[in-house]
């Protein structure tokens, strides 16, 4: 990596368990335009994960927010969610997901100016996803203490050893952040967070929408007949419903194959119910409300029934072609100094592939052939398909050990062999 130029980090760690205090830090980072944030919390016992720590930090210090301590005035952490939401406010986090839901459930409103350095690093040439110690021992060379990830955060008082790990979680973030902005001047910085930015966009409207079709992706559905599949969507709204209520994992109420399970069976009285396999597992009082919901969903008119999208009957591309164009991928992302792995992968490329034997339809393009991923690899994709481009072995040893050529037609090859032997 060059020798840029790096900024100390803030080495000052302050806890701060009222809300009037943290309000004030909330203005000094709207003032400021900008702020790091992590968090440190407990998924395996509840609905959602339980937020048991913030840390905060400015250019001049770190602030770790104790969220549980009550206080009359509000939520201690309140403040900073509200500063995330605003898009005045530039937010540098890594891995941007847990802190991005966090932020909807806690202000109602998603993250106003989001800055991903992990995803910036894949658009720096890192591999993706890259963990933070190992990104920070990268770019710096500096080791992170031992994790204490693991640990129980709900536990009151905090362990030094705890404190400095969350410290350490956002202490990097503003050198990280400014590292790679740094490192773009060079290759056009507007391209590149144009880029971040698209890419950090999609992230967090998937992230919405993801609840919503959650029963589109337990395994199995596919095999459902149509009507089955009304009823395991209704049955996936009715498991989260009691799992809120409840706040235990999804899991906890029923498992995902007992979904499909029941669905599959479409039973409408106890017996029938009880006589599916793993039902056993269900608690006796939920077995009323499983029914209506299955009731409910056997009376939806046709129309109202989802229809899962089907893909076009497609030959099996030969893994000879998705190699090749995995190669071609991999040395357009080179050329840009962008990490394959967050532009896509075989499946991906099959979808690549299977569009274009289907006749290119306009409004049937694949993602790898829109927006950034497009302007990255989707000329060379295309034009590996139609034959125009070839590969050639470069650097054996390196990351990308092939390189993309233009294809030399045969009537080049031999226009070649005439001039050769002419000139003998």
């Amino acid at each position: 990596m060059p020798n840029e130029t790096v900024s100390h980090a803030p080495s000052s760690v302050v806890m701060l368990t009222r809300h009037a205090e943290v309000a004030r830090l909330a203005d000094q980072i709207r003032r400021d335009g900008e702020m790091a944030l992590d968090t440190e919390f407990i998924s395996e016992n509840s609905y959602r994960p339980a937020l048991a720590l913030l840390q905060v930090a400015t250019r001049d210090g770190c602030y770790l927010i104790d969220p549980l301590v009550g206080d009359p005035d509000g939520p201690t952490d309140e403040p900073i969610w509200e500063a995330m939401a605003d898009p005045s406010v530039c937010t540098i986090v890594h891995a941007h997901e847990h802190e991005s839901q966090f932020c909807l459930q806690r202000s109602g409103q998603p993250p106003g100016n989001l800055f991903d350095v992990q995803l910036a690093a894949a658009f720096s040439g890192h591999h993706f996803p890259i963990a933070y110690g190992q990104l920070v021992e990268s770019e710096f060379g500096t080791p992170l203490g031992p994790s204490q990830s693991r640990t129980n955060w709900m536990r009151r008082p905090l362990t030094a050893a705890q404190q400095r790990y969350a410290a350490d979680d956002v202490r990097w973030l503003f050198q990280l952040h400014d590292r790679f902005l740094g490192r773009w001047e060079g290759q056009d910085q507007g391209q590149h967070l144009a880029w971040l930015r698209e890419e950090t966009s999609q992230r967090l409207v998937r992230m919405q929408e993801r609840d919503g079709d959650r029963w589109r992706r337990i395994s199995g559905v596919n095999k459902l007949s149509r009507r089955a599949r009304g009823v395991l969507r209704e049955l996936s709204g009715w498991r989260d419903a009691l799992a809120e209520r409840r706040n235990v994992p999804r899991q906890r109420v029923a498992e995902d194959r007992l979904l499909v399970a029941i669905a599959a069976s479409c039973p409408t009285t106890t017996a029938e119910l009880s006589s599916v396999r793993g039902a056993g597992k269900l608690k006796a009082s939920d077995y009323e409300s499983a029914l209506e919901c299955i009731g409910q969903a056997l009376q939806l008119p046709e129309e109202a029934l989802t229809e899962l999208s089907k893909a076009r009957s497609t030959p099996k591309p030969q893994r000879a072609v998705v190699l090749f164009l995995e190669s071609v991928l991999a040395a357009a992302c080179a050329e840009h100094g962008i990490s394959s792995e967050v532009v896509g992968g075989s499946a991906q490329l099959r979808s690549v592939i299977a569009w274009h034997h289907n006749g290119r339809e306009e409004s049937r393009q694949p993602a790898l052939l829109s927006g950034w991923r497009g302007e990255v690899i989707g000329d060379a994709l295309v034009r590996a398909l139609d034959g125009e481009l070839t590969l050639r072995i470069n650097l054996p040893h390196s990351r990308v050990p092939l390189e993309v050529e233009e294809r030399v037609s045969a009537s080049r090859w031999s226009e070649g062999d005439d001039r050769a032997k002419e000139s003998r």
